[in-house]
């Protein structure tokens, strides 16, 4: 888009800036003779979609809510042939994240800068707005180097929106500097602001971000699992208060972080001072799981411990989570506090008296237990084993189709034209394995090993999908991005080369967004489709569970629609896999042409959370659901060995896949898959009768 001449009054000098949502520009405000920054929100984003300019309305009213010093101020709001726009103090002295880039910062230089931040954020807080993405790109500094709080675009009330939500049930903001709850998807308030304060204090005497990942979401899932680093570690020169300091604003759990961004500034002058501070965080003593025995601070509490969980059902929340977390028990009447950080605990003695005493634990680490791992029975009518209601699986190597029984043995190849080979599908009859290559469908029996071809569309410039209803009475077809859903006619199919041949097959046109790919549910009365989404100005895969029932459904339910509005997700979907009912995996595209990360999605609660059962690492490709959903088979490369890492097939339960545990692949050769780069893209057939 090319630059205005000018926005209302004001003379535009050049562009500062463009983003998903809004372009800022440097203006001149002629009237007050001064150089301003002017946010203007473009055209296509209004016409797109209404939210954007209610959004964008919004952040104003927010930041007119927030007259303070540290705080960015708005001079002025309009409108310019109907596109908004709000006009700021233009801050020319450069970013924090630039001054960061450039050298390290003393703890004295950092104390001043947030010191002056402090105040702003508090007052934020008090009128219960949360920024949501503080972080060194949003602080900026004037001519005169004097810090100022900027964006607040994804700013949210935290005791409920007065003009709407704007931002869905989206996780929003800067994965480097979320706090768990917000990377969690959880109800955040003012703590989290301190949380992100926090990394910034880290980043700012260290030089780096205390937590590092290949991708966004491999970031967030690490301020949520991980323990807060050790800061001496990356900057042994440091004090040692430092590391209190660190682990109380990182704190895990918001109720053990300081309570205002102040007093975060107050606590770190006072250890300046040569004085030690009480830091209020309940952390205050921790067991270690590989101690026998350790002494817990007990401390005394007027008000009793802050949750009142009976000591079985922490452990059990704990059990069900999977991880270790801080709980509290309750003891004499509420009077007495105990931090721990254990599995299993046991009190042996702990008098109540008013006189603070220590209280022994002594415990037992207790390991979850291993999730059980696929195990193959034998019930098929053709005695093959069987796994998740499986017996086949086929897959590609070296860019040729291949079966195998669900442990691997008797693996054959059953085509050598070497071709790639893409949308591998089961037939009803269960020895029949439709694929696409190129611009073609093609069927092979693996029975007979013959070969036909169903389709060839070579008019299309996108050819992308080609999926049998589960009857096989219809098959739903992507071709330049267009859905066309027609009866599964053989003999029709392998004369419709065009567009005009599949509308008289007399079946469903849809084409109001881009489609690539889509699969049936397991009833064949839903499709899920991957598309092409405007989200926020930026073009993203997503996902959409319409109803098929009859054409005009397909235009008006809308089931579901994710990743975006429900939770972020990296790049492109190179693959996702349904359950046909309410489950998904997606994966992303980070290395060796589609293995990246790997997302659980439930459809019916909205929720998403990351898989890497291998160790908690990258990377993985080609999810695919048992028949039975119970199971999935999948790809994986340990990205820890770089390039010497093989590729090899995990088939595992399903529900485990949050899970991280060392995982024992299928057995094959080694090396089976050589080519680094290939798609093994694993089907699994049902049981046959």
């Amino acid at each position: 888009m090319a630059i205005p001449e000018k926005i209302g009054r004001y003379e535009i000098k050049g562009e500062l800036g463009r983003g998903g949502f809004a372009t800022v520009y440097r203006g001149y405000d002629p009237r007050f003779e001064r150089e301003v920054a002017i946010k203007f929100l473009p055209p296509e984003l209004i016409h797109s979609d209404p939210q954007f300019r209610l959004r964008f309305e919004r952040e104003a009213k927010i930041i007119a809510q927030l007259e303070h010093p540290a705080i960015v101020p708005v001079y002025d709001v309009g409108e310019e042939n109907n596109q908004p726009y709000f006009v700021m103090r233009y801050m020319n002295g450069g970013s924090l994240s630039e001054r960061i880039k450039a050298r390290t910062f003393s703890i004295e230089e950092t104390v001043k800068i947030i010191e002056q931040l402090a105040p702003g954020l508090d007052e934020a807080h008090s009128k219960g707005i949360v920024h949501r993405d503080l972080k060194p790109a949003n602080i900026l500094f004037t001519n005169k180097n004097v810090p100022l709080i900027s964006d607040f675009g994804i700013a949210k009330f935290s005791q409920g929106e007065t003009t709407g939500n704007m931002t869905g049930s989206a996780i929003i903001g800067t994965p480097a500097y979320m706090a768990p709850e917000q990377a969690s998807g959880d109800v955040v308030d003012g703590r989290a602001d301190i949380y992100a304060l926090g990394v910034i204090l880290y980043e700012m005497v260290t030089g780096k971000q205390p937590y590092q990942a290949d991708t966004p979401l491999g970031l967030a899932i690490k301020h949520v699992t991980e323990p807060v680093p050790r800061i001496l570690e990356a900057n042994p020169n440091l004090p040692p208060w430092m590391e209190k300091v660190i682990s109380t604003a990182m704190a895990k759990n918001k109720d053990d972080r300081f309570a205002s961004a102040v007093e975060l500034v107050e606590t770190i002058k006072a250890f300046l001072r040569g004085e030690n501070p009480d830091i209020h965080s309940n952390s205050t003593a921790k067991i270690s799981p590989f101690n026998k025995t350790a002494t817990v601070k007990k401390q005394k509490s007027s008000n009793g411990p802050k949750r009142r969980t009976p000591v079985f059902a922490i452990l059990a929340g704990l059990v069900v989570l999977g991880i270790i977390g801080a709980g509290y028990l309750l003891l004499s009447g509420g009077r007495y506090q105990i931090v721990f950080d254990s599995p299993t605990a046991t009190v042996i003695s702990g008098p109540a008296t008013d006189t603070p005493q220590p209280i022994v634990i002594q415990w037992t680490a207790t390991p979850l237990a291993a999730p059980v791992e696929a195990t193959a029975t034998t019930s098929s009518s053709t005695g093959l084993p069987v796994i998740g209601g499986a017996d086949k699986i086929a897959f590609v190597r070296e860019n040729d189709l291949w079966t195998m029984n669900v442990d691997g043995s008797d693996r054959k190849q059953h085509t050598n034209d070497g071709l790639p080979k893409f949308n591998l599908q089961w037939l009803p009859d269960g020895k029949t394995i439709l694929y696409m290559t190129g611009k073609t469908v093609k069927t092979v029996n693996i029975e007979t090993e013959v070969e036909e071809v169903i389709i060839n569309y070579i008019s299309a410039e996108y050819f992308e999908g080609f999926s049998v209803s589960p009857d096989g009475k219809k098959v739903a077809i992507s071709a330049n991005r267009e859905l066309f859903i027609v009866p599964y006619d053989l003999l029709k199919l392998r004369f419709a080369t065009r567009r005009s041949a599949l509308l008289e097959m007399g079946g469903c046109l849809f084409n109001q967004i881009p489609i690539k790919d889509i699969q049936w549910s397991d009833d064949g009365t839903r499709l899920a489709m991957e598309y092409i989404a405007n989200s926020s100005g930026v073009f993203v895969d997503a996902i959409r569970v319409v109803d098929v029932q009859n054409c005009e459904a397909i235009s008006t339910s809308n089931l579901d629609d994710f990743p975006p509005g429900r939770f972020q997700f990296a790049g492109e979907i190179t693959n996702f896999d349904w359950d046909g009912d309410l489950l998904f995996f997606l994966n992303s595209n980070i290395r060796n042409n589609g293995f990246g990360d790997m997302v659980f999605y439930n459809s019916f609660t909205h929720k998403a959370e990351p898989a890497a059962p291998y160790e908690g690492n990258c990377c993985y490709r080609d999810a695919s659901f048992s028949p039975d959903g119970s199971h999935v088979i999948f790809a994986f490369q340990d990205i820890r060995l770089g390039s010497t890492s093989p590729t090899n097939l995990y088939l595992i339960a399903a529900d485990t896949t949050s899970v991280p545990r060392k995982l024992e692949p299928l057995p094959l050769p080694d090396n089976f898959f050589s080519n680094r780069s290939d798609a093994p893209q694993p089907i699994m057939r049902p049981v046959q009768p």
